[in-house]
């Protein structure tokens, strides 16, 4: 589970969605990674992945790209690196306004060159899923999942 100091969208939940967090209970956790986009902050704890490997033996994270690197030098083994993508910004750009995202926000996270480019160096650790087609998409994840049952 990841934590963020942006608030809650509609139809989102406290602990489900994200772990919603003031700046100043953002900055108490120990992170694997975090970043800002905007004026938002978002990382992945420690304290979140204990808590959810005790209820689970396999736990989903969303992390940043540049992220990923804190989970493979630190978990190894334990990581499973899946990259999930559009075919173009344009397509995602649909998507977050579709969703209700402030046009200004899109364009300030579209800007950056390296959105949807997969550093050569983590090729190798990524399982790449291009999500054009939400069903084609969802069926791929299932058949990953069951895979590792």
């Amino acid at each position: 589970m990841t934590h963020t100091t942006r608030p809650m969208r509609a139809g989102e939940k406290q602990g489900v969605s994200y772990h919603f967090e003031t700046d100043e209970t953002f900055n108490q956790l120990h992170f694997f990674e975090h970043i800002t986009y905007g004026s938002y902050q978002y990382g992945s704890s420690r304290e979140a992945l204990n808590l959810a490997w005790k209820k689970n033996d396999l736990v989903s994270l969303i992390v940043d790209i540049k992220g990923i690197y804190s989970y493979i030098n630190q978990l190894k083994d334990k990581v499973y690196f899946l990259y999930i993508t559009t075919s173009t910004k344009e397509e995602l750009k649909e998507r977050l306004l579709k969703r209700g995202d402030d046009p200004a926000k899109i364009k300030e996270r579209l800007s950056g060159s390296e959105l949807n480019a997969l550093p050569e160096d983590l090729k190798p650790y990524a399982h790449v899923l291009v999500n054009d087609d939400l069903s084609k998409t969802k069926n791929a994840l299932d058949q990953l999942v069951a895979s590792f049952h």
